[in-house]
């Protein structure tokens, strides 16, 4: 009779497992990986400085776009040339809104309960907006649905979409961070080409670099401007000091985003191209990997902005 009570409670128990299966996070099979899935072993968080360079007097600016249709964040830094001689550079900046993955108005409904300390919502970050200098990095470059981790984001947006209580607009997730920036250094080529002048300053007619488009005679009659988000970059360039100016555009959307933190990553011009050769072909014996990264930090906006 024991032997029957115990396999009926075992048959029971595989019956409403196989119905009900439980939530865990990963499974025994794993999406086959892609040569152009960028995996969490390829992204390098530390932060550097090297000691030919400094960054220096960085600050931010909060402004409403000319065209109305949103804001700015300007973000200012310093370069100075810790040499006497010319130092040609690439630069990237990041400037994006995150968060972790915790809906207060769920938790506010369903607290969380006290006794269970591991919180995964709140060691789960999201990029909720981005915007790089010198330009967006799509998105299918950066991931695709057979990258787990793209799996993994989506299900977090999709279970936010439906929590107990949710009465606002959640747009689609950006790929976390880290990915931009293991992409980033793997073709750091593609940033704004700088230079930094040693004891011989630059000429007259090298003093300011900008992509700025000016508005047309048409634009400036309807006040509409086309081309206000792709100014992304001014740079005024002096004797052993590059001023540098990004420029972040968040246009006004249902579910808007400002910014709360940013990243500035400095590369070697001659090494990065060098890099980027030594990238594409097998390292030849006693060869060693090229390193162009001469800067890397993490900035956070900790207190609100006022626009101007």
């Amino acid at each position: 009779m024991k032997r029957f009570v115990s396999f009926l409670l075992f048959f029971l128990s595989l019956t409403l497992f196989g119905q009900n299966p439980p939530i865990r996070e990963t499974t025994t099979e794993q999406p086959k990986e892609k040569g152009d899935i960028i995996k969490i072993q390829d992204y390098f968080p530390v932060s550097m400085e090297d000691p030919k360079i400094s960054v220096t007097d960085v600050s931010v600016d909060r402004r409403f776009s000319p065209d109305g249709k949103g804001e700015i964040l300007d973000i200012f830094f310093n370069i100075d040339n810790n040499t006497s001689e010319r130092i040609d550079l690439f630069v990237w900046v990041i400037a994006y809104y995150e968060t972790d993955a915790v809906e207060k108005e769920e938790r506010r409904i369903v607290p969380y309960p006290t006794w269970r300390v591991y919180d995964p919502d709140k060691r789960t970050y999201i990029t909720r907006f981005i915007k790089i200098t010198p330009k967006d990095i799509p998105i299918d470059k950066i991931w695709n649905p057979e990258d787990p981790d793209y799996q993994k984001y989506h299900n977090v947006i999709k279970r936010m979409r439906n929590v107990v209580g949710n009465l606002k607009v959640i747009g689609d997730v950006y790929p976390p961070v880290w990915k931009y920036v293991s992409y980033i250094m793997r073709y750091p080529t593609q940033g704004v080409p700088t230079t930094m002048y040693g004891d011989l300053g630059p000429t007259p007619d090298k003093l300011l670099f900008t992509n700025f488009i000016p508005p047309t005679p048409e634009e400036k009659r309807t006040k509409i401007f086309k081309h206000i988000p792709d100014h992304t970059f001014t740079i005024n360039y002096n004797r052993r000091r590059t001023i540098f100016r990004s420029h972040h555009y968040s246009d006004y959307r249902a579910d808007y985003y400002f910014f709360n933190t940013f990243r500035i990553l400095i590369f070697d011009a001659n090494k990065a191209k060098q890099f980027e050769e030594q990238a594409n072909r097998e390292l030849k014996q006693g060869e060693k990997p090229i390193d162009a990264l001469m800067y890397h930090r993490i900035f956070f906006i900790n207190r609100e902005m006022k626009i101007r």
